[in-house]
C-alpha cells in the first residue's frame, strides 16, 4: 500500500509539473496499477501453511478465504533398532502443488509406522496390516514425497507440531479445504 502511495505521490507531481490535471491523471494511474496487478495476482487458490504457529490459510484472489488450526510435523526423529535407518518427522518447507486429490484415502503404512510401533514389518507392500482406512480421514490432498493435507483421529491435538510431517485438519476445514483447492493448485509451506 505504501509503494502505491508513493508512485501516485510520484506521478501526481510528474503530471503537475507537465501541467497535467492532477485529479484525471491521478485517476487514470490508479485503473493503470489495478489493471497490472490483476493480471498479476494468482486467480486460483492456494494453501499457505505456517508451520510455526500451525495455521492453514486458503487465498483466492488476494484475499483470505479460509483459515484452519492444522497440525504440522513434529521434528523428531526415529531410528531403527536392528538397521541404519532414520526417519526425521518434519513438514518440508517450500511451495508444493496439490498432485491428487482423493476421497475416503487408505493409508499404506510405511515401515517406520511398525518401527514406532515396535511391530513385526510385513515383508509384502500389499499386505493387509499395511492399509489402514481410517487414520486419513474423509479426503486427502496429496502434494508429493508422501506428504498431505489430511484429516485426524486427534482433532484435540490441533495447533501442534505432532504429525509425521503431513498436515492434519479437523473434519470441518479439511472438506472446506477440499472443496476449495483443486490438483494443480500451490501450496506454500513455510
Amino acid at each position: 500500500m505504501i509503494v502505491i502511495y508513493l508512485f501516485l505521490l510520484f506521478c501526481g507531481q510528474q503530471h503537475i509539473a507537465a501541467g497535467n490535471t492532477p485529479q484525471a491523471q491521478i485517476e487514470t494511474d490508479i485503473a493503470q496499477l489495478e489493471k497490472a496487478l490483476t493480471q498479476h495476482s494468482e486467480q486460483n487458490a492456494y494453501v499457505v501453511i505456517d508451520t510455526q504457529h500451525n495455521r492453514l490459510q486458503i487465498w483466492q484472489n488476494g484475499r483470505i478465504v479460509h483459515q484452519a488450526t492444522c497440525a504440522t510435523g513434529s521434528g523428531k526423529v526415529l531410528l531403527h533398532p536392528k538397521k541404519q535407518d532414520l526417519w526425521q518427522f518434519t513438514t518440508p518447507v517450500g511451495l508444493w502443488r496439490v498432485k491428487r486429490k482423493v476421497t475416503d484415502p487408505i493409508w499404506a503404512k510405511p515401515i517406520w509406522a511398525f518401527v514406532e510401533n515396535d511391530d513385526t514389518i510385513p515383508i509384502l507392500p500389499w499386505e493387509f496390516r499395511r492399509l489402514d482406512p481410517t487414520t486419513l480421514g474423509a479426503y486427502a490432498l496429496e502434494l508429493g514425497d508422501g506428504y498431505e493435507i489430511h484429516g485426524t483421529l486427534y482433532p484435540t491435538l490441533l495447533g501442534r507440531n505432532i504429525t509425521h510431517g503431513c498436515i492434519r485438519l479437523n473434519d470441518e476445514d479439511l472438506a472446506r479445504t477440499y472443496q476449495l483447492i483443486d490438483t494443480g493448485n500451490r501450496v506454500y509451506i513455510y
